[in-house]
């Protein structure tokens, strides 16, 4: 072994992690159209697909044409009629509408262990990381003579669970391919494939001493403002660099060391070097060195996640790193390293966002590390419901435990003076001080499976130099070390490898896509020759990182919904990125599923609404659990006022991700669409509980309130959105117009200015000042002038356009009005109520065929009958053509319903 610590170092503030287990399904459809699926623990149902798998407690219903599917427990195929619809239970299928057309036998019925909800972070990096770009050796599987035939679909799936249950991993594939081109939509499918074609590239045991490979992560500072930052995270990773490339930590080589620090510690870039660096690096004689002092969070019943530097609390799940990632690094992908010890800085944060971290959860969650097979050490923090304490009194700032931990190994840990340091000492060390420095409320614990005698370090090579320990605050600050905050700083990028100065060029300027000029793809595939296939993978990875890193940009702006709203073209951008890394890592379900997502809204932008929910639904089959899908689901349902798909798909995202808001918001729109503003108002308020700092959610209350005529309500949520977002002009403009409403003119204008100053191009704020100016004689020119402001900059602005024409018309300045019109129809030819004020213009000037031109337009398009016709006859009697107003009167009066016009009607005809 080399030098000094044998170790896996975690230290992270607040972990806990949540996997979801495989399990054995009972059905799987075979044939459908138009069939609908509901996941037990959904609300909203998803398209039914051929190959779709069947869990107890799915429902699912036919639809025009019959549902096929197999049932396992029945050995049988089952039909359900048209329209028919039915629940999956463990030992039947229970229909609750409709009834079963067929029953036939099954020859064969074999379905794997799948997961219901693919955890699609841990489908990220496959075979195409894992092996370091050195393809798979041919397979020498021969195929077992008891395999089922392949007539149909459900016999090459038992040939294939067949072959993975006698662990024939190429052959198993071979099958699961084949049904792939078949089922395209099965996600599970695409999930098996992924974990047999994952299989690692062990790397070869080396003779003698091994090495040890060191990632190391520091978290201070976070994108995020609801992220507290910490103080010493960073140092802490710094310091625990500097100490392994000293000789008393074991010389480690630059090559064999990561240190992600802030900005540099994103989600992408951990995920990466977990894959790239560790797994794929170390063997078994070798020891891995993960050191990770960042936040940490557990949502209660939903699992928990290292928060990242670009994590956001409103949604860890597809955000941050969940802790079942690292709970798969430890138990399995490190299942050929030599030594793995874990030594875990936890809890330094009480809340994250609007989450209440539970550090009983948290810890109990850290110490779950300590069950992995093989040569195991875990030493974490502090006990449960114990907060992990920092200051700068540890060293000039650390965390206790780090701090402890690194003057341990330095030296001061032998106890019995023997010259070296052995792991017994350092957790008796470590236990003392930590104790001690802050005041017997923090205590260390260690698990695993590692002999504790063997040394660690020896004082007979150099250590570092550490500041000393002043010795514990007073006890009125200690509660304050937790929670304070301070800047911190990222690392310097790693130097570029020989020849590569075309590719650092194209990453510092942003030029990632392969059809982009100069690209860094290019550059990249022109380094393939002169570098070895590991250096060229770690520049492939930092290109890897940087467009997925792009793609998460999307995400996390999305999470802001609409105090940050985001146009069509931030999607198709995000799209592109996503697939640009999809072709370093084709495996990838995550990017799969975030590509589509991304196509998907984009296709809401341009009204596509099939289309956009076909992308959705992918992307939400390939990740269940991202409740980004669902709300962009809700929201192409709520385009088209399907209100009752809508609501389920609102409430699934908000259960997904219970902190973000913006589902809520959407839901609270919803609920307005149907007439329940009580409703509305509710998920406003919870939304607000949420996201406090955001004024988009009390602004649209306030429309809320306004709608339903609860003026001071709306008021006071206007005026909180304005604390808020002083300097948008909407709430501005919203409070003015509900001043106008109340005949409150002199409140109302200057609120209107209030809103134009704060944002000049706000058209809804000029055209209201507009309105309230216009109907005073001495300021009707001032009202025109603003009127034509907003229509030079927007000629296709309509409620100007009206206003304009109206106030022109009253006016007297029929002309000007005419021409308002004539724009308004060209803009808009099916609009009948501007053809009809047009007519009127024309036929008061004397222009009567222009009149008669203007009514036959609107008749044509779908324009009132009757009264058209009437008009059309009155204008024929004006112009002297009583036999042409006779006949447009008759049509009048068999269109006209009974009362005051068919009386009106008649007598024009009798007098003609």
């Amino acid at each position: 072994m080399s030098k000094g610590p044998n170790w896996l170092v975690v230290a992270a503030a607040g972990l806990a992690w949540q996997a979801w287990a495989a399990e054995q399904p009972v059905g799987l459809v075979v044939q459908t159209q138009g069939g609908r699926l509901m996941r037990a623990g959904t609300e909203l149902a998803l398209t039914l697909k051929p190959g779709d798998i069947l869990f107890p407690g799915d429902s699912l219903a036919a639809g025009q044409t019959p549902l096929s599917l197999l049932y396992c427990p029945e050995k049988s195929t089952l039909t359900l009629e048209p329209g028919a619809e039915a629940l999956i239970e463990a030992k039947q299928v229970r229909v609750k509408s409709g009834r079963i057309g067929g029953r036939q036998a099954a020859p064969v019925c074999s379905l794997p262990l799948v997961e219901r909800s693919l955890t699609v972070t841990q489908q990220h990096y496959g075979a195409s990381l894992t092996r370091a770009g050195v393809p798979p050796a041919p397979s020498r599987e021969k195929p077992p003579e008891d395999l089922p035939p392949a007539a149909d679909p459900a016999g090459r799936l038992a040939r294939a669970v067949t072959l993975e249950q006698r662990n024939l991993k190429a052959l198993a594939a071979g099958e699961y391919r084949k049904l792939a081109q078949e089922w395209p939509d099965a996600a599970w499918l695409r999930s098996r494939l992924f974990v047999l074609e994952e299989e690692p590239l062990v790397p070869a045991d080396r003779k003698g001493a091994g090495k040890t490979y060191a990632l190391l992560i520091g978290v201070s500072r976070y994108r995020s403002e609801q992220v507290r930052p910490l103080q010493f995270a960073h140092k802490d990773a710094l310091t625990f660099y500097e100490y392994l490339r000293s000789p008393r930590g074991g010389r480690l080589p630059e090559s064999d060391v990561i240190l992600l620090t802030d900005e540099k510690a994103t989600t992408a870039a951990v995920k990466n070097a977990f894959e790239t660096f560790l797994k794929a690096r170390a063997g078994k004689s070798d020891t891995v060195v993960l050191f990770l002092a960042a936040h940490g969070v557990a949502e209660p019943g939903l699992g928990a996640y290292i928060v990242t530097h670009d994590s956001d609390p409103q949604d860890l799940r597809s955000t941050a790193l969940p802790m079942g990632d690292l709970q798969k690094l430890l138990r399995e992908d490190l299942g050929q390293v030599g030594k793995v010890m874990a030594y875990v800085d936890a809890c330094r944060s009480g809340t994250i966002g609007t989450i209440t971290n539970r550090t009983a959860s948290v810890n109990a969650s850290v110490e779950r590390f300590g069950e992995a097979e093989g040569e195991i050490f875990v030493f974490t923090a502090s006990r449960a419901r114990e907060v992990s304490y920092e200051g700068p009194q540890f060293g000039g700032g650390h965390g206790a435990f780090t701090y402890f931990l690194l003057h341990a190994f330095n030296g001061q840990a032998d106890k019995n003076r023997n010259g070296d340091v052995d792991l017994n000492e350092v957790i008796d060390y470590v236990r003392s001080k930590v104790a001690e420095g802050t005041y017997d409320r923090q205590h260390p614990r260690d698990f695993g499976t590692m002999e504790t005698g063997q040394k660690v370090a020896s004082l007979k090579e150099d250590g570092i130099r550490l500041l000393e320990w002043t010795g514990p605050p007073p006890q009125k600050e200690l509660a304050q070390l937790a929670q304070a905050g301070a800047a911190s700083r990222g690392l310097e990028p790693p130097a570029p490898a020989a020849g590569a100065g075309d590719f650092e060029q194209a990453l510092a300027a942003g030029r990632l896509l392969p059809e982009e000029p100069q690209s860094a793809f290019a550059a990249l595939r022109g380094m393939k020759g002169p570098l070895t296939p590991e250096q060229y993978l770690i520049q492939e990875n930092r290109l890897r990182v940087a467009l997925e890193e792009r793609g998460q940009q999307v995400l996390l702006r999305y999470l802001t919904g609409d105090q940050v709203p985001q146009a069509r073209a931030d999607f198709a951008a995000g799209a592109q990125y996503l697939e640009a890394a999809r072709l370093l890592t084709p495996e990838s379900l995550l990017l799969e599923s975030r590509a589509a997502f991304c196509q998907g809204r984009t296709k809401l932008f341009d009204k596509k609404y099939q289309e956009a929910a076909g992308l959705l639904e992918r992307a939400a089959r390939l990740d269940a659990a991202g409740a980004y899908s669902y709300n962009a689901l809700g929201i192409a349902y709520l385009e088209q006022a399907d209100y009752a798909r809508a609501v389920p798909a609102f409430r699934d995202a908000s259960r997904l991700a219970p902190y973000w808001a913006y589902p809520l918001h959407n839901l609270a729109l919803t609920y307005t669409e149907m007439g329940n503003a009580e409703a509305a108002i509710r998920a406003y308020r919870q939304a607000m509980r949420l996201a406090p700092q955001y004024s988009y959610l009390p602004y649209n209350l306030g429309l809320v309130y306004q709608r339903v005529n609860r003026r001071k309500e709306a008021e006071v949520a206007y005026r909180h959105a304005i604390s808020l977002s002083p300097g948008l002009g909407e709430p501005y403009n919203a409070l003015g117009y509900l001043k106008a409403s109340q005949g409150r003119d002199g409140e109302a204008e200057p609120l209107y200015r209030q809103a134009l100053e704060k944002n000049p191009d706000l058209l809804a704020a000029r055209h209201n000042l507009a309105l309230l100016l216009a109907p005073k004689p001495d300021r009707l020119n001032e009202a025109i002038q603003l009127w034509r402001h907003n229509l030079a900059s927007a000629q296709d602005y309509l409620p100007s356009r009206l206003s304009l024409a109206r106030a022109l018309g009253r006016a007297g300045r029929a002309a000007e009005a005419i021409q308002e019109y004539d724009a308004v129809v060209r803009i808009r030819p099916d609009y009948v109520a501007a053809r009809l004020a047009l007519a009127e213009l024309h036929s008061q000037a004397g222009h009567h065929v222009a009149a008669l031109h203007q009514l036959q337009e609107a008749l044509q398009r779908g324009g009132p009958g009757a009264l058209l016709y009437e008009q059309i006859g009155d204008l024929e009697s004006a112009r002297g053509r009583p036999a042409e107003a006779r006949a447009a009167w008759e049509s009048a009066l068999r269109q006209a319903p009974e009362g005051a016009a068919r009386k009106r009607i008649r007598k024009k005809i009798a007098t003609s």
